[in-house]
């Protein structure tokens, strides 16, 4: 509730001095009533089947003007078990803005987020709130970041920015709370550099766990200075490098987390439409590449990337690694609609007339506070038809503790030193009247725990069949079929579920 409090301040922070926006406030309602064969997804002659409620009143703000952009979608959703005899209350948030505090010089961005994710791997994998399976908790995160902005003519740009964020979960346990203080500086080419562009960048960052000993949960200090240049050959071709230093206080098995790091590559951009963009490089954890390929048409979007970087948990709270299906859809509408607000309004119409889900199959994320190396493909496929939609991707991640970047030590029961995930979705949708719609998703992921000798196969099917009764009033019926196809018997389930409801905005 704290941070629901913060959240409440957010438009405080944004407006101050800041001229007057266009702001609007949609009142909505969600109700919707679910049978499910296996509430708690227990194994197979566990299974307890139960009837769900769900009462989900919300409200979304949006405000636009030349210095004000604020974005927020709150939600409480009130969930009844006839057979568990239980209730619950999950609030839900996103909130984002980003506002021109002095004209051409102070700006401030800020976003809070209320949600419920999964801890372990070694769980099962719930999607949703209704089922009630002890592996799934709330989160919350809260970020202020104001920054001086500057421009030295059309010779150079300056940034100066401090951050600071909080990240609090009900399973500290496995994630303890924590927060963070950053400060970014930046000094880079201007309009002037054509051929040669170049920057210059300082990083420092610290993480202060608010709970566990400092040998089980230690603060992390990161620190980085860089210099970038890149260099025009031709129109379409440019040759890149970076070159800097890091200093890193958390605990590897490998290396050191510190010293000089490099990496160089090219970037091909033929069109505006197309960019491949391929580095190769060294960080003290050894090689170090990138791909990252894009491409679209009037009605596809096509993309491709491969990276290796170290991250953490919280995070991956701020910068989600999931493929959102609004971003995706924002891609797929950028040839037909150019203008940002316009095209946002369109994507979200999409999304609620088709009955979409926030994101397609994502690499399944764990708690720790330690940070871990990912190492992963993705590619993603997207086509809009006048009729059909489709979406499709694909993936496959590595992650590894820092802590056992040489395989060989499970740090905690509930993880593992290293896990592999390579998962594939596919979303259809069709239209079949101008108020009718169907969809039908399917997903794959097969997770990897090779010392605890863990495999899991994780497959899903979703039909959804939504209708448009009135401009503000739609209802859906859905049936999903889920299923973890574990190696080892006491962690396998299977679960059935129809749900029917009505969303309603005022």
């Amino acid at each position: 509730m704290r941070l629901l409090r913060l959240t409440g301040m957010l438009p405080a922070f944004l407006v101050g001095p800041v001229p007057a926006a266009q702001w609007t406030v949609v009142p909505v309602l969600s109700a919707s009533e679910t049978f499910t064969d296996n509430v708690r997804l227990a194994p197979a002659g566990s299974e307890r089947s139960d009837w769900v409620t769900q009462v989900t009143p919300g409200v979304t703000v949006t405000a636009a003007g030349s210095r004000l952009r604020f974005d927020a979608a709150y939600s409480a959703q009130f969930l009844s078990r006839f057979n568990e005899e239980t209730k619950d209350v999950f609030h839900q948030l996103n909130a984002k803005g980003n506002a021109e505090l002095v004209q051409q010089l102070l700006f401030v961005d800020t976003s809070a987020a209320v949600f419920q994710s999964n801890v372990s791997l070694l769980g099962p994998q719930a999607d949703s709130n209704i089922n009630n399976t002890g592996n799934r908790t709330n989160v919350r995160t809260f970020l202020i970041s104001p920054y001086l902005h500057h421009a030295f003519g059309n010779y150079a740009q300056g940034e100066a920015r401090l951050t600071y964020s909080t990240v609090n979960t009900d399973s500290t346990g496995s994630l303890s709370n924590s927060q963070a203080t950053g400060v970014n500086l930046s000094l880079g080419s201007g309009p002037s550099f054509k051929l040669y562009t170049w920057n210059l960048a300082y990083s420092k960052q610290n993480i202060d766990y608010n709970s566990g000993t400092t040998t089980q949960n230690p603060n992390i200090d990161t620190e980085t200075v860089s210099a970038f240049g890149r260099r025009l050959l031709t129109p379409y071709v440019a040759v890149l490098s970076t070159v800097g230093y890091e200093d890193n206080n958390y605990i590897t098995d490998g290396p050191a987390p510190k010293g000089l790091f490099w990496s160089t590559g090219f970037e091909w951009t033929p069109t505006p439409r197309t960019r491949l963009l391929i580095t190769t490089g060294r960080r003290y954890f050894g090689p170090n590449r990138a791909l990252d390929f894009s491409h679209r048409t009037r009605l596809t979007v096509w993309s491709v990337n491969y990276s290796e970087d170290i991250t953490t948990t919280r995070s991956q709270f701020f910068v989600p690694s999931s493929v959102s299906t609004a971003g995706f859809l924002d891609t797929l509408f950028l040839s037909s609609i150019p203008d940002p607000a316009a095209r946002q309004t369109a994507v979200q119409n999409f999304i609620t007339q088709n009955g979409l889900p926030p994101s397609l199959n994502n690499p399944l994320n764990f708690f720790t506070n330690i940070p871990f190396l990912t190492k992963g493909w993705r590619a993603s496929f997207g086509i809009l038809g006048t009729q059909n939609s489709v979406m499709a991707n694909v993936f496959t991640q590595t992650r590894f503790l820092t802590s056992g970047i040489q395989p060989g030590v499970v740090t905690d029961l509930s993880l593992t030193s290293s896990s592999k995930q390579t998962g594939a979705s596919l979303l259809w949708t069709t239209r079949i009247s101008s108020q009718t719609s169907s969809n039908v998703s399917a997903g794959y992921t097969r997770s990897e725990s090779p010392e605890v000798s863990r495999e899991d196969r994780y497959k899903f099917i979703r039909l959804s069949l939504t209708h448009q009764f009135q401009p503000r009033l739609n209802g859906s019926l859905n049936y999903r079929w889920l299923q973890d196809s574990s190696n080892q018997t006491t962690a396998a389930y299977t679960e059935n579920a129809v749900t029917a409801t009505v969303n309603m905005s005022f």
